[in-house]
């Protein structure tokens, strides 16, 4: 009987353990690139704008663009324990890169041809870590 009694403690600690590891989905890839000066073909660098999966609000936050005019903007995420939330709000997300600095016209990436390009087809759902390389983005002057 005490080895009935263990081995059922011993499959319900198990099973919390494992419930209470901390799941994360990931609604978007991480997207990289590089920003140039469409005139002078020069990287952009030492300028602050806005990068991001989502037009600019009261609390979007500047990106400063490096040296080589490179960028990162990380993957947006959900975060879970035991329930997984409903994806229903983020299936229908458009695969757009909005980019506004000063100085410069504001312009929309479609990423979608580089994320079927750049991510295998059996990593491209929800539970894996994506990232893909836009390469250079060139921006207009005003």
């Amino acid at each position: 009987m005490k080895k009935y009694i263990i081995f059922f403690f011993l499959i319900i600690s198990f099973s919390l353990a494992s419930g209470c590891t901390r799941k994360i989905l990931y609604l978007t890839p991480e997207v990289t690139g590089y920003l140039y000066d469409s005139k002078t073909k020069e990287p952009l660098h030492n300028v602050n704008g806005y990068i991001s999966f989502y037009l600019p609000d009261e609390k979007s936050t500047t990106i400063k663009i490096s040296n080589d005019g490179s960028f990162t903007i990380k993957p947006l995420t959900k975060e879970y324990f035991f329930i997984e939330p409903s994806l229903d709000d983020y299936t229908n997300l458009p695969p757009l890169v909005y980019i506004s600095f000063k100085n410069y016209h504001n312009k929309t990436i479609d990423y979608s041809e580089h994320f079927n390009k750049q991510v295998p087809e059996e990593k491209a759902n929800f539970e894996h870590y994506k990232k893909i390389d836009l390469g250079k983005i060139y921006l207009d002057r005003e």
